[in-house]
C-alpha cells in the first residue's frame, strides 16, 4: 500500500482532527471519501502536479468512516485545476486528476464503478445549490441513447480540509468505454484515416494565461473559438489539424450562405442530423444559460460527418443563472442572438425538417425515456442520497439562503437544501409544459390502422424517362400504431442542387399518395431542360431520393 500505516494513521489523527474544526462531528458518510495530498506542492491551472490520492468505499449501503482503510483507490494521481468561470466564481475550486504510476505513467483504473480509465474530472459545482444539475442532464441524455459521463457523488479533503460535496466524472475523451469513436494516432495523415475521430469544443479563452490549446480559425463562422480536445495539441499532426479546421469551416461557411437547405450541398452534407436534433432536446429542455455558446461539444468518427456531444457543464441550466433569461419557462434559448453561438444554429433550428424531426423526437422521448415520472424519480432519489452530505457542504459553504453569483430572484428565501430542489422541480414542470405545447403533435388519421402502411417508402417515378408528365408515389407509416400526422416535403433538383419545384409541402396522415408532376405547368416550377433530375421526400426522420430522367 502506497500511504500505507502511517498515512492511515494521519487519516484517522490529522483528518479527523482538522475535520472536526470545519464539520460539527463529521466521522463518516454515506457517500465515497476521497482523500489528496499534494506533499506540500500547490496546485496549478497546468501542468499536474504529482500527488497521492486514497479513496474509501465499502459498497453500496455501507457506511465510509474517516478510520477505515484506502480500499478503492490507494496511489498517485496527476492534479491540476480546471474551469473558466467556476474556477474563479470560489474557493471551491474544480479538478483534473489523471491517475498515475510512480513513475508519472497512466494507470487505468476502475473508480467507484465506473469503467477502467485514468482520466477523470471533480466538478466542485459551487453554485448549484441541488448539487446534481450535471449528473442530472447527463442521465437524461444516456437515456436518449446517447454517452455522456458518468457521474458518482463524493465528499472530498485536499491537504487534511474538507472541501465538500464533488461530482466524480468521466472526462470526455475517445475510448470505448467513453465517446467511443477512433483514435488517432500519427500516421492517420491521409485518405479516410484523417478524416477521424476528431472532439472539439465552442469555447472562449479567459484572461491571458499561455495554453497549448489549439484553436480554429472563425473568422467567417462567428460564434465562440473552436478548442481541438482530441487528438491533444502535443499528439496532432498539422495534416489533421488543417482537416478538421477546414470540415467545419466549410460546413459554417454553407450554413452561411444561400444553400444551406440543398439536399446533398447544404446541412445535411456536413453533420449528423439526429444527433444536432438530441442536442438542441438537451439544452432547450434544461434551458441552459451557456447552451451552444459555450462547452459545445462535437465529435466526427472517420469516413462519419460532425455529430453534436457529448454533453458538458450544466451548472447554470435548469433556472440556475440570471444570464440568458435563466428563469424563462416560456421561450427557446437557442432563439436569443448571442454572439457567442455559432451562427448555423440559428440556421438550422427554423428549418421545417428540423421542427418537424424535433417534434417527432420530443413525443418519442416524453413517453418513457424523457417522462416526468421517470425524470421526478431520478431527482428525488439524488436529493434523499445527498440528504446527510449536504449538510457538510453547506457548513464549509455557507450560501444557503444567500445569493451568489447569478443567482436568480428569491435566493435569500431559499434557505434549505429542500426549497433548492423544489425550486428547480417546480420550474422544470412549467417548462415542461410549456415545451409539451409547442412541440406537440396530432394523431388523428381517418385510415383504417389494418390498411395503413407499415414503412416509409419513395417510389420510382413512373413513366421513366418521362415526357411530359410523370407520377411519383409514397407512403407515410402507421408509426408505433399511433396515427399521428407528420410533415412531409416532395421537392425537385437540378442536377447542380437547385430546387426546381416543391411539389408537397403540409403534414400528411399515414397512408398511400401519388403525386404527379408536369414541368410544363407553371405552378409546378420553371422551365426545364431534358437532363437528370432528383427529387427528394422527406417525412419526420426519414428522407430519400431518387433520379429521374426528363426527355423534352
Amino acid at each position: 500500500m502506497l500511504f500505507g500505516m502511517f498515512c492511515f494513521i494521519s487519516v484517522t489523527n490529522l483528518f479527523g482532527q482538522q475535520l472536526n474544526k470545519q464539520i460539527e462531528d463529521f466521522t463518516s458518510s454515506n457517500l465515497p471519501i476521497i482523500f489528496i495530498n499534494t506533499n506540500g506542492q500547490t496546485i496549478e491551472e497546468e501542468p499536474k502536479i504529482m500527488a497521492t490520492m486514497g479513496i474509501i468505499y465499502n459498497g453500496e449501503g455501507n457506511r465510509n468512516s474517516i478510520s477505515d482503510q484506502f480500499n478503492e483507490y490507494d496511489g498517485w494521481i496527476g492534479i491540476e485545476y480546471r474551469g473558466n468561470a467556476s474556477y474563479r466564481i470560489s474557493d471551491k475550486k474544480p479538478y483534473t486528476i489523471e491517475t498515475r504510476n510512480e513513475d508519472g505513467s497512466n494507470n487505468n483504473v476502475k473508480l467507484l464503478g465506473l469503467p477502467k480509465d485514468n482520466d477523470f474530472i471533480l466538478r466542485a459545482g459551487y453554485i448549484d445549490k441541488t448539487l446534481m444539475r450535471d449528473a442530472l442532464a447527463y442521465y437524461m441524455y444516456r437515456s436518449m441513447g446517447r454517452w455522456a459521463p458518468r457521474t458518482r457523488h463524493v465528499e472530498l479533503f485536499l491537504n487534511g480540509s474538507y472541501q465538500g460535496v464533488y461530482i466524480l466524472e468521466e472526462k470526455i475523451k475517445p475510448d470505448n468505454n467513453r465517446l467511443d469513436i477512433t483514435k488517432m494516432d500519427t500516421t492517420d495523415n491521409t485518405g479516410e484515416a484523417v478524416t477521424g475521430g476528431y472532439i472539439w469544443c465552442t469555447n472562449r479563452r479567459w484572461g491571458t494565461e499561455e495554453h497549448n490549446d489549439l484553436i480554429f480559425d472563425t473568422t467567417e463562422a462567428d460564434g465562440n473559438q473552436r478548442f481541438l480536445r482530441y487528438p491533444k495539441p502535443e499528439d496532432v499532426t498539422p495534416e489533421q489539424f488543417d482537416y478538421i479546421r477546414q470540415y467545419e469551416q466549410e460546413f459554417c461557411d454553407v450554413m452561411n450562405g444561400y444553400n444551406y437547405n440543398v439536399p446533398y450541398i447544404g446541412y445535411d452534407k456536413y453533420i449528423d442530423v439526429p444527433s444536432f436534433i438530441d442536442e438542441i432536446i438537451i439544452q432547450e429542455l434544461t434551458s441552459n444559460s451557456d447552451a451552444y455558446g459555450y462547452s459545445g461539444y462535437f465529435h466526427k468518427d472517420r469516413g462519419g460527418k460532425i455529430c453534436a456531444g457529448p454533453e458538458w457543464d450544466f451548472d447554470q441550466a435548469l433556472c440556475n443563472s440570471s444570464y440568458n433569461d435563466g428563469a424563462r419557462t416560456d421561450e427557446w434559448i437557442i432563439s436569443k442572438p448571442s454572439g457567442s453561438v455559432p451562427t448555423f444554429w440559428f440556421r438550422l433550428f427554423p428549418i421545417p425538417a428540423i421542427q418537424t424531426e424535433l417534434k417527432t423526437r420530443w413525443s418519442e422521448f416524453r413517453k418513457d425515456a424523457l417522462s416526468n415520472n421517470r425524470i421526478f424519480a431520478y431527482v428525488d432519489s439524488v436529493a434523499n442520497y445527498l440528504s446527510e452530505a449536504q449538510e457538510h457542504n453547506f457548513q464549509k459553504w455557507p450560501i444557503l439562503g444567500v445569493s451568489i453569483w447569478r443567482s436568480l430572484p428569491g435566493a435569500e428565501e431559499r434557505d434549505t437544501y429542500q426549497k433548492e430542489v423544489d425550486y428547480m422541480k417546480q420550474w422544470l414542470i412549467k417548462h415542461l409544459e410549456w415545451m409539451d405545447s409547442q412541440w406537440k403533435i396530432e394523431t388523428d388519421a381517418n385510415s383504417n390502422n389494418d390498411e395503413l402502411p407499415n414503412n416509409f417508402s419513395l417510389e420510382q417515378n413512373y413513366p421513366n424517362p418521362f415526357n411530359p408528365a410523370t407520377t411519383i408515389s409514397f407512403t407515410i407509416p402507421n408509426v408505433e400504431t399511433t396515427r399521428r400526422v407528420v410533415f412531409t416535403t416532395l421537392r425537385v433538383y437540378d442536377i447542380l442542387g437547385n430546387e426546381i419545384t416543391t411539389l408537397v409541402n403540409e403534414e400528411k396522415a399515414p397512408g398511400n399518395y401519388h403525386v404527379t408532376f408536369n414541368p410544363d405547368h407553371a405552378e409546378q416550377g420553371r422551365s426545364m431542360t431534358s437532363g437528370i433530375y432528383f427529387y427528394r421526400l422527406t417525412a419526420g426522420s426519414y428522407a430519400e431520393t431518387k433520379k429521374m430522367i426528363f426527355l423534352k
